[in-house]
């Protein structure tokens, strides 16, 4: 596949990028997550269509496996399509699934809509960055595109964070008005995206999908071998994958914890609201974590971590009362933890890559990270489902601490070293 400029002139060609840019922070504010939703998704999913939290993690476990059986069939179309289409069929198969959301009944219905949402999700993917990227890049450099992006990521956050308050109130009303509002708000942004211009057309090359699944079968292979052969990579996906098995359980648990309380669902999005805005400002820390740790960042973090879900779980088996405040100290901690280990993860992730290595790392982790992912979180519903969240908390602390112990001392002189530091076989890769 070769990337065409579509303009004759390059009058139209810098018209077409400045409407793009313009457009770009607007649309990211609307569609960047889904606004009026995550805030009130544990209310929706427990008090509305009746599943259990225990239900909720085992639909949160196949959702990995579903991103990475749709990430081929969305390669290829995005391919076929161009990035405008893409980014507008992405849309509009995430107003398919707002919608099924709505009417579908039950844990089978949410199961089926986060089959749709996955291709969704990997179709329109990054298409609306890489049409901001190709109206802002300038030759050798990135151009606007920081500061564009970074304005429609401010907008969203003024925007996320009025909806998050906004949502439980409409909740208390109607458990599907939140649901509503967010699918109005998915066709706005489907709307708006209609409105970018392509800046290059693709050309399709001979054979070009019969290639392109023998290229995706080839970065398969390698990322396993990769895996298989690279003890520093493998250390750091297996440690990603528990991480972010950590986070999903753990966001779970956190909405079963609320209720067990008490919590009320127009206080339940304000304190998600709070957290998402603790969340933001904590992440701008990283590179200060990163500087003093060093190769021990992800112990500093992930100790962090489970020592408040511990005390978590200790502090709702003694039954106290008024417990709330110090439960949601400890739930601010989670989430300014993991805001931290998003950035961090994603950087140690691509360390030592080159353009040829890159994408086929991203593959590796994407993979890998999911699969453990999926395993864990499948199992902790099981675990919900037969227990009360007292118990789950506590012994799920107990687990990933040891977990992290061990895999920790697996990385002690393979991730996070200076590259002089590292085994050469290790920073490799094909």
């Amino acid at each position: 596949m070769k990337a065409i400029p579509k303009y004759k002139t390059k009058k139209e060609e810098t018209q077409a990028k400045r409407k793009n840019a313009k457009l770009f922070p607007i649309y990211k504010m609307f569609s960047w997550d889904l606004l009026f939703f995550y805030s009130t998704q544990y209310l929706f999913y427990t008090m509305v269509k009746g599943i259990t939290p225990g239900e909720i993690l085992k639909l949160d476990a196949f959702f990995p496996l579903f991103i990475i059986v749709m990430q081929l069939p969305a390669t290829i179309c995005a391919d076929f399509l161009g990035r405008k289409k893409s980014l507008i069929v992405g849309n509009l198969i995430m107003v398919l699934y707002i919608f099924l959301l709505i009417v579908l009944p039950g844990m089978i219905g949410i199961f089926i809509a986060n089959i749709v949402y996955a291709f969704g999700y990997s179709l329109r993917g990054i298409q609306a960055t890489n049409i901001l990227y190709d109206s802002t890049a300038t030759k050798g450099g990135e151009g606007l595109y920081p500061k564009i992006n970074g304005k429609g990521a401010t907008g969203y956050y003024i925007l996320d964070g009025v909806a998050s308050l906004i949502a439980g109130y409409l909740f208390v009303i109607n458990g599907y008005i939140p649901m509503i509002i967010c699918l109005i708000f998915t066709i706005i942004a489907t709307i708006i995206s209609t409105r970018f211009q392509d800046i290059y057309v693709n050309r399709l090359e001979e054979n070009e999908i019969s290639n392109k699944i023998k290229e995706y079968k080839e970065d398969f292979k390698i990322s396993i071998k990769n895996i298989m052969t690279s003890k520093r990579l493998r250390a750091l996906l297996i440690f990603m994958g528990i991480f972010n098995a950590f986070i999903t359980i753990t966001g779970t648990y956190k909405g079963n914890v609320l209720t067990e309380l008490g919590v009320k669902p127009e206080m339940f999005s304000m304190i998600n609201a709070i957290f998402t805005f603790l969340a933001g400002i904590a992440s701008a820390f990283q590179d200060k974590i990163h500087k003093k740790f060093r190769n021990k960042s992800f112990t500093f973090l992930s100790l962090i971590f489970t020592t408040s879900v511990i005390i978590m779980g200790a502090l709702l088996l003694t039954g106290m009362n008024n417990i709330l405040p110090m439960i949601l100290v400890l739930l601010a901690i989670r989430n300014i933890t993991m805001s931290n280990y998003y950035v961090l993860s994603e950087r140690y992730s691509k360390n030592f890559s080159t353009a040829k290595t890159r994408s086929r790392i991203s593959f590796a982790t994407e993979f890998s990270t999911n699969i453990i992912e999926t395993m864990a979180v499948f199992l902790a519903g099981v675990l919900l489902d037969s227990t009360n969240i007292t118990f789950s908390t506590i012994f799920i602390g107990l687990v990933f601490l040891v977990l992290f112990v061990l895999i920790l001392d697996y990385m002690r002189t393979r991730v996070g070293l200076k590259p002089e530091e590292y085994d050469k076989k290790d920073i490799e890769l094909e």
